[in-house]
């Protein structure tokens, strides 16, 4: 058999087949420190596998030739054998016809390095409660004769306990690593999803350093290089009560910095917290009520690096039953180690997990994309996305909300959190991605430190979906909406899966862009050719109004005329008694009809207005005084306030102050008895937009209707009852504002809550 040489200290080599991995570092210092005994000439090292009770010499130390590395030592076959089961030390001289107490592939080695005399020694260890374990076995041989005394045996025992956590903790990281390997190498000849391997992987690393570092639980934690947040993705064991079990289970979520996970990635090293919840850490408030609950609890996390990029960290915890269950500084040497292994394995699976979702994903978003921006319908834009982000990540329920929240559409396969009513947890990620544009994801909504708010969750539906990813739907920085897909609870959404849905929303986005587009070209042709019907109807009515008005005119008058009159002798007559009052209607129909006709020449025809330096507020408090004792006769009470400082602007004094009396007269039109009206004029002044002097006119009348409100500037348009007005008045305001190069807008949250009516106008320099 080939041999490999491996240099231990000067003049001494120690040969190891190539069938064998080479021994840990920590098996050939133990062999050495066997070896140092006095007489010993050459060692062999036999260590116990974690989950057989035979051992297996793996390392050997002044040997002349590669015997013995290999062979097994059964349970109760040969000196060793017996004392893997007994634990009592044995030393033995060969005579030439052998001793019946060895076996035979133990005379055999023996006597093929010439050894004369043998002593076989216990690695024992003993264990966080007291109890003793065997760990392996060492045979150290003398060529010569020796008389080994009681001094030297103990000696030798001495130094099996002493080496013995060592060499245990070697074997079983060369066997966990040996294991990840296998396991790797098995994952990637499956066909299983590439993040059902990761989960697999993750909860392998959990069970395996939990049993190594002798631990009740295991976590391993992926970091979030976006949001610096540690998310769980593996879990094993439990020491802790079944009610507490949501605080420390998969999913589980901690900000950056917070428990012990989030302190060892803070300092880069292994970090130990000797009572979890005795406040030597900072925890999540989420998490508080769960560590009233919790026994006596010792933590240690360690940091996983690749490089000098922390990718994640690991905590196993003990219950503090007795006083030997604290971590020790052996226990982090060999935390240490096991990142070292740990980190790269999870590393190249997260790796592996993001690339095959980006290559799925990627054809799926060309077949996607196309169709997404191809509907010119908005809500079949919408339809398409929530069924395409489900195929896209294997998502269990979607959504689609506008930016201030409110449901667009949303499609759920089962029962889950984006149902309505909505969790405030939710609600808060919804603000947080309309605030930051940037996209957010949890594992578990329900025990995320980042969402605390109180709970509105049954303790029957802890296992609804519950991991959620959010992403805005936005082109630059308009945010048109947003998108949310569900998860089974603790679903640890990666890097390829947040960027997956974000393209997927920045190609809806694009979508919604162009049937809106379409909606507004409908739209726009639509009002042109109704703008062309007003402007027919405009010059129409402007001939019209000419022509009435003289007539009109003539007729009040006239009446006006047979009013002062009518106080003759025919009116005795039993036939003319109620003339009078005819004719007092007939005069008052008339005068109407022509200050409708009035009404609509100045709207009609260009007034240019008379720019002088005009304080507004005076302007307004003269308005305000015309209709005061109007609205006093209806119970309603007229408010002006106004800033103390002179608001003043160039303006035409006498359209504006029609236009005060007009949006006035509007409120207390809208009042139809007792109610309040608000006037407020001030001056805002911005860096961005200007100076500005603003006059709003508020009322808690019967308000108006969303969908009257795009045409409350319309001539003619009135929410007025027929008889009570022509839907002249704001159309008269929003001309002459225009005119003096301001605007004006009004605003209503619905009928029966008032309106708000609101103009602004360029101060004066």
């Amino acid at each position: 058999m080939a041999t490999a040489t491996i240099i231990d200290v000067p003049g001494v080599e120690s040969k190891h087949p190539r069938g064998l991995p080479p021994p840990p570092p920590a098996f050939r210092t133990a062999a050495r420190s066997f070896r140092c005994l006095s007489g010993v000439d050459v060692v062999w090292l036999a260590v116990r596998e974690s989950r057989s009770q035979t051992a297996l010499i793996c390392c050997s130390q002044g040997s002349r030739s590669i015997a013995g590395l290999g062979m097994r030592i059964e349970p109760g076959v040969g000196v060793g054998g017996a004392l893997l089961v007994t634990g009592e030390p044995w030393q033995g001289e060969l005579t030439g016809g052998g001793d019946s107490a060895l076996s035979t592939q133990e005379t055999e080695l023996l006597n093929q390095e010439a050894v004369k005399h043998v002593l076989v020694v216990p690695l024992r260890y003993i264990g966080l409660r007291g109890e003793a374990r065997t760990e392996g076995v060492v045979y150290a041989g003398a060529r010569r004769r020796v008389a080994w005394t009681g001094k030297t045996l103990e000696s030798a025992r001495r130094i099996g306990e002493r080496v013995a956590r060592a060499v245990r903790d070697a074997q079983r990281v060369t066997e966990v690593t040996e294991r990840w390997e296998e396991m790797w190498a098995q994952l990637a000849a499956s066909n299983e999803p590439a993040d059902l391997q990761l989960d697999r992987v993750a909860r392998q690393i959990a069970a395996d350093v939990r049993a190594v570092l002798r631990s009740g639980i295991g976590i391993v934690f992926r970091l979030d290089s976006a949001s610096g947040a540690l998310h769980s993705l593996g879990q094993d064991g439990e020491v802790v009560p079944g009610e507490v079990v949501s605080a420390v289970r998969r999913g589980q979520v901690l900000p950056p910095g917070f428990g012990c996970a989030g302190r060892a990635v803070a300092l880069r090293k292994p970090f130990i917290a000797p009572d979890y919840a005795s406040g030597c850490i900072e925890v999540p408030p989420i998490m508080a009520e769960a560590l009233t609950k919790l026994p006596a609890l010792t933590t240690m996390s360690f940091p996983l690096l690749v490089g000098h990029d922390v990718i994640g960290a690991v905590t196993v915890g003990r219950i503090k039953t007795i006083p030997s269950a604290d971590y020790s500084n052996e226990d982090m040497r060999v935390a240490a180690q096991l990142a070292r292994v740990a980190a790269p394995v999870l590393a190249r699976a997260q790796r592996a997990a993001d690339h095959a979702r980006r290559e799925q994903g990627a054809s799926a978003l060309s077949r996607l994309a196309g169709s997404l921006t191809q509907s010119l319908s908005v809500s079949a834009v919408c339809e398409h996305l929530v069924r395409s982000v489900l195929a896209l990540v294997r998502g269990n329920g979607a959504a689609i909300w506008n930016p201030q929240g409110e449901t667009m559409l949303a499609e759920v396969r089962r029962p889950g959190i984006l149902r309505q009513p909505r969790d405030p947890r939710l609600d808060r990620i919804l603000e947080h991605v309309v605030r930051s544009r940037q996209a957010f994801w949890t594992p578990d909504l329900a025990n995320d430190p980042r969402l605390a708010s109180p709970p509105v969750l049954n303790p029957s539906e802890l296992s609804e979906a519950r991991a959620v990813l959010v992403a805005p739907v936005r082109i630059r920085e308009t945010l048109l909406g947003l998108l949310g897909v569900a998860g089974d609870t603790g679903r640890a959404f990666t890097e390829a899966d947040v960027e997956l849905v974000q393209a997927l929303a920045d190609q809806a986005a694009l979508g919604i862009a162009n049937a809106r587009a379409f909606d507004e070209l409908q739209v726009s042709n639509v009002q042109l050719l109704r703008h062309e019907k007003l402007v027919a109807m405009g010059r129409l009515a402007s001939g019209l109004a000419h022509e009435l008005r003289n007539p009109l005119q003539n007729v009040v008058g006239l009446t006006s005329e047979l009013l002062e009159r009518s106080g003759g002798s025919l009116l005795g007559h039993p036939e003319f008694a109620d003339f009078p009052e005819y004719l007092k209607r007939a005069h008052g129909e008339a005068k109407r009809a022509a200050e409708i006709v009035d009404r609509l020449l100045d709207h009609v025809r260009e007034r240019t207005p008379t720019l002088d330096p005009v304080d507004v507020r005076r302007v307004v408090a003269d308005a305000v005084a015309l209709v005061e004792s109007g609205a006093r006769r209806l119970g309603a009470e007229i408010t002006v306030t106004a800033d103390e400082t002179p608001v003043v602007v160039r303006a035409d004094a006498i359209m504006l102050r029609q236009v005060v009396l007009n949006l006035v007269n509007n409120a207390l039109d809208a009042l139809g008895g007792p109610g309040e009206i608000v006037v407020r004029t001030r001056a805002e002044r911005n860096g961005i937009g200007g100076a500005h002097a603003v006059v709003s006119v508020s009322d808690t009348g019967r308000g108006v209707r969303a969908e009257h409100l795009p045409h409350i500037f319309d001539p003619f348009f009135t929410t007025k009852e027929d008889g009570q007005g022509v839907g002249l008045g704001l159309a008269i305001c929003q001309s002459f504002i225009e005119q003096h190069g301001g605007n004006i807008r009004a605003e209503s949250p619905g009928a029966g809550r008032g309106t708000t009516v609101q103009f602004e106008l360029p101060l004066e320099p």
